[in-house]
């Protein structure tokens, strides 16, 4: 079983969306939209930064551009109380992981279904994966409140130089599963530089295979039908599929 004994602590995250989205949520009027993507790298939730809001902004702004907002986007910064967290940067979890992957192979196989298979930019299967193991704690009377873990960039290009172990946009994300521990929310007040492209979103716009398949009319890759791309981890919902590097 996962590991909670430490986690019942809190932590700030970060969620990026339109700005009318934004105070909507913080003047009470509306909700965080729960994300229900079938490829959510962290399985169903809120998503959030951690500690990072400069992600947040890069985030927003390049989701404003992809999908044409017609507007500015805003961040806003959540106290979030982890509480019983699911969280991969301990080992044992990530054994815990591993586990329950063999055990969810294993009942689809009996079940005669074939497993879900990740793409480059969205996580089917680690979805599936984390869904199967939320449930199968559930049962077990352990109700998981939030998950957590480390995105890094494996492309070369995302590395500071060769060879090394420092990545651009390396960073955390939080999966919050129950609302409740969402806190306190706010708006956050940009930075020098932030909310404001500087070019990499624009590059990254640039490079994206499906929004290149989408202005050529072509559609989107085969591999990638079910849902949107985003080379970060996805998470957000449908309505306003901001936040943690959602889709």
């Amino acid at each position: 079983m996962p590991r909670f004994e430490d986690y019942h602590r809190t932590v700030i995250g970060y969620h990026g969306t339109r700005r009318s989205v934004a105070l909507e949520i913080v003047q009470g009027n509306r909700a965080f939209s729960y994300s229900r993507n079938k490829d959510d790298w962290l399985g169903h939730g809120i998503y959030f930064w951690e500690h990072a809001p400069q992600q947040a902004w890069w985030w927003a702004e390049r989701r404003r551009r992809r999908r044409k907002w017609d507007e500015e986007v805003a961040v806003l910064g959540s106290m979030i109380r982890l509480g019983n967290c699911f969280d991969l940067l301990d080992p044992y979890n990530v054994t815990y992981l591993e586990e329950i992957f063999r055990a969810y192979e294993e009942d689809e196989r009996d079940a005669g279904r074939p497993l879900p298979e990740n793409a480059n930019n969205h996580k089917y299967l680690d979805c599936a994966v984390f869904q199967y193991a939320y449930a199968t704690l559930e049962v077990a009377g352990q109700k998981i409140d939030s998950s957590r873990a480390v995105y890094v960039p494996t492309g070369k290009d995302k590395r500071v130089w060769k060879r090394s172990w420092i990545a651009r946009q390396a960073h955390i994300q939080i999966c919050v599963r129950n609302p409740e521990y969402i806190l306190g929310t706010w708006l956050v007040k940009p930075a020098k530089g932030e909310g404001v492209d500087d070019g990499e979103a624009t590059q990254e716009i640039a490079r994206d295979p499906d929004v290149a398949q989408d202005q050529a009319g072509g559609g989107k890759p085969q591999a990638d039908v079910e849902g949107g791309a985003d080379p970060t981890p996805r998470g957000g919902g449908t309505d306003d599929p901001g936040g943690g590097g959602s889709g």
